[in-house]
C-alpha cells in the first residue's frame, strides 16, 4: 500500500489513500521511500536523538521526510 509519511503524535505514521492510517511506525519497520530520479528505496525506521531512517543500499541514515511517499 502507498501513503504519505506523517507526524502523528510524535511518532511517525502513514496516512493512505483512502484516509485510514497505518497506526504508528515502531523501531525497525521496514518500508521503502520514493525518491526523486532514484525510485523506491528500502529504509528501516529507527530512533536516536529523534525519529531517522536508514538507507538499506546505502547504509546512511537520514531524518524523516515527513510529506514524502512510501510504501508498505
Amino acid at each position: 500500500m502507498i501513503g504519505i509519511l506523517i507526524k502523528l503524535n510524535d511518532r511517525p505514521d502513514i496516512i493512505f489513500e483512502n484516509g485510514t492510517f497505518y497506526g504508528g511506525l515502531h523501531c525497525g519497520e521496514c518500508l521503502s521511500i520514493f525518491e526523486k530520479n532514484i525510485g523506491w528505496v528500502p529504509v528501516r525506521l529507527e530512533f536516536t536523538d529523534d525519529w531517522v531512517l536508514v538507507d538499506g543500499n546505502r547504509a546512511k541514515t537520514f531524518p524523516i521526510p515527513y510529506g514524502d511517499h512510501v510504501k508498505v
